[in-house]
């Protein structure tokens, strides 16, 4: 057994790794970039509300991706390895229309509540134009990770990461070039840029394969969605998690420290996506070992990923609470330097979201049951009770850590109770 984990670290799955892992490094400098040109050029209380309506529109995004992104990866291997193998194309079309349902009734419901939502995803009131932009924005990141999902799904992690990369670069290129920057000229720039390349990704796989769009079966429908709407709810907690704290502050104290906060949780979600890379290979690797009864290597291949997980987080946590001054200097300005003891609380999560990051796709890929959805709902349910009940930073920063902290640990107890079957 172990021969064959060498073999596929030799080969495929070694190649993919080193790849990804890469790449996911750049990505994490062009974060700082874009964060640093925000928290230079914005006034805090517009970085504060930038910071709400980026987490709003992540939240709306992977709602309106309706668990593609991780059905995609997770079927697409188990057709190309069944006997004889399946066409995808069904599959991509069904998730595709999925994709466009579930957009259109998040685009009625904010329109029917618009007083509403214009408080909770852009921070103020009387806007409805920038709530417009945010949601248009939202769809294109959808449509952005459902080309992804599908380059994961093939195995072809190059385009996979260097297609993500490439986007990054151009959301840099109007932070530098814009003349005056405001929130609503970030979002309707980087609005433009994702419609423009994802419509150049989509017309490259497309080429000559159009009538493909129009090829669907009911039965691929109704197992798509069966999988998938666990997966929605699971996405939608999961980056709940990361939005609320942001929109309950801006509505209980503001936008200055919502701005504040912002800091403590850029710096776990400037760690975080390293540790997500091995997971982005994980599910479609898990998922052809399940389709080949080789369940025993991919777990021991976990386990081994856990000890190395639990190491680079210690270390990622050291050193961002050793120099935190000069990091929040240097990633965004000497005016936030007053939230160094808030980001010391918040980083300890980096430990038991790396633990979550690892088994979330495993648990996925040898389990229907909505596992990370249950969880995400508990660990949400929490921090909206811990954040009622604080009044607060350092008490929301605290909250924070604890769900961050149950979060890893129901991961981690699902996985080994999943494994042992």
């Amino acid at each position: 057994m172990l021969k064959v984990i060498k073999e596929k670290l030799n080969s495929g799955m070694g190649r993919d790794v080193v790849w990804t892992f890469a790449i996911q490094l750049l990505i994490m400098l062009c974060s700082f970039a874009i964060n640093k040109l925000l928290a230079s050029r914005l006034s805090i209380d517009d970085f504060g509300q930038y910071n709400v309506i980026k987490r709003s529109v992540q939240v709306l995004s992977f709602v309106m991706l309706a668990g593609v992104g991780i059905a995609l990866p997770r079927y697409i291997p188990l057709y190309q390895n069944s006997t004889p193998p399946r066409r995808i194309a069904p599959l991509m079309s069904a998730a595709f229309i999925y994709i466009i349902g579930i957009t259109l009734a998040v685009f009625l419901v904010c329109m029917l509540f618009s007083t509403q939502m214009e408080n909770i995803i852009i921070g103020q009131s009387d806007n409805l134009q920038l709530l417009i932009v945010a949601l248009a924005y939202a769809f294109t990141l959808a449509m952005s990770q459902y080309v992804f999902a599908y380059y994961r799904g093939i195995g072809n992690f190059k385009w996979y990461n260097g297609t993500q990369l490439a986007m990054q670069l151009l959301t840099i290129i109007p932070l530098i070039l814009l003349p005056i920057l405001t929130v609503g000229h970030v979002f309707m720039a980087w609005l433009m840029i994702t419609a423009i390349f994802v419509t150049c990704l989509a017309g490259r796989e497309l080429r000559g394969k159009w009538q493909s769009l129009f090829t669907l079966q009911p039965s691929i429908f109704t197992t798509l969605i069966k999988y998938s709407s666990g997966r929605l709810v699971a996405d939608f907690f999961q980056f709940s998690l990361a939005a609320f704290p942001l929109i309950y502050i801006s509505n209980i104290q503001g936008l200055q420290t919502t701005a504040y906060f912002s800091v403590g949780i850029f710096f776990v979600t400037m760690v975080t996506p390293i540790f997500s890379f091995m997971g982005i290979i994980l599910l479609p690797y898990v998922s052809q070992a399940l389709a080949r009864s080789e369940m025993a290597t991919a777990n021991r291949l976990v386990k081994r990923l856990a000890i190395t997980y639990i190491g680079a987080s210690l270390l990622f946590i050291s050193v961002i609470y050793i120099f935190t001054e000069l990091l929040t200097t240097l990633l965004f300005s000497s005016d936030y330097v007053v939230t160094k003891d808030l980001t010391r609380i918040m980083i300890l999560s980096i430990l038991p979201q790396a633990v979550y990051m690892l088994y979330r796709n495993t648990i996925d890929a040898v389990s229907v049951i909505p596992f990370n959805a249950i969880f995400l709902g508990i660990c949400l349910w929490v921090m909206v009770i811990g954040f009622m009940l604080s009044t607060t930073l350092t008490h929301y920063a605290w909250v924070y850590l604890a769900v961050s902290t149950l979060q890893g640990l129901l991961a981690w107890g699902a996985w080994t109770l999943l494994s042992k079957k």
